[in-house]
């Protein structure tokens, strides 16, 4: 199977998880085609000033690619600078959130896996 680009459905969120501005989600697959196994595959874009509040999973982890941009990803409140080819993984018990303080988009693919 392959999705076209222009069959992926594109969302904005503002205040995402109490984060500022709006997050732009390309959903890549929908939840009904990941077969219960996960509840997200998306990219996320973070345009200069967007964040994502701090939130927790539970019975799941998340797992954020960077692409492009740079942006500061908060593991357990702790702050780790972000670049393109950075994995930030988060487990379940697990509270991370991110944010975009710099000039560029800051693009991630995103995926919550379901245990």
């Amino acid at each position: 199977m392959v999705l076209k680009s222009e069959q992926m459905r594109r969302e904005i969120i503002s205040n995402m998880r109490g984060g500022k501005g709006e997050v732009e989600l390309l959903h890549l697959l929908e939840r009904n085609m990941l077969a219960n196994r996960a509840r997200l595959f998306a990219k996320l874009t973070l345009k200069p000033g967007v964040s994502i509040g701090p939130h927790k999973h539970e019975n799941e982890f998340e797992v954020f690619f960077v692409l492009n941009g740079r942006g500061i990803f908060y593991d357990n409140g702790q702050a780790v600078d972000v670049k393109p080819g950075d994995v930030c993984f988060t487990m379940s018990g697990d509270t991370h959130s991110i944010e975009n303080p710099y000039n560029e988009d800051l693009q991630l693919l995103a995926i919550i896996v379901l245990l």
